[in-house]
C-alpha cells in the first residue's frame, strides 16, 4: 500500500511540474484581435501608431506562442481588413515602429496563413 501511495504521489508531482498553464490557452479570437488591433486603424492608412496600437501589438505578439496561434491572428486580421482600404505593405511596419519581433506578414487577401513561418 505504502509504494502505491509513493507512486502516485511521485506522479501526481511530476504532472505539477511538468504543466504549464499557457498548455491550453486557445489562440486569440478574432473579437479579441479586432479589439487588440484597432487602435492600429490609423496606422494601416498611413499616420503614425499610437501608444495604444503599440500597447496592443505587443499584446498579440505576445499572444502568438504557436504556428496555430500565429495561424488564427493572422486569418483574424485578414478577415477584418477585408472591410476597410489598407496598404498590406504598412502591417509589417508595425513589427518595426512599435519594436515588436518576429514581423508581422504583409496581411492581404491572398496571403495564405497556414505558410507562414515557424
Amino acid at each position: 500500500m505504502d509504494c502505491i501511495r509513493i507512486l502516485w504521489s511521485v506522479a501526481v508531482g511530476l504532472l505539477l511540474v511538468s504543466w504549464r498553464p499557457t498548455m491550453f490557452a486557445a489562440s486569440p479570437t478574432c473579437d479579441t484581435v479586432q479589439n487588440i488591433l484597432a487602435p492600429c486603424a490609423g496606422f494601416l492608412t498611413g499616420q503614425e501608431p499610437s501608444k495604444a496600437c503599440c500597447t496592443g501589438v505587443n499584446n498579440l505578439n505576445n499572444s502568438r506562442k504557436t504556428k496555430a496561434d500565429r495561424v488564427a491572428v493572422c486569418n483574424c486580421i485578414k478577415e477584418l481588413t477585408k472591410s476597410i482600404a489598407y496598404d498590406p505593405k504598412r502591417m509589417p511596419l508595425l513589427s518595426t515602429k512599435c519594436g515588436v519581433k518576429p514581423d508581422f506578414p504583409a496581411v492581404d487577401k491572398n496571403l495564405d496563413c497556414s505558410k507562414l513561418p515557424v
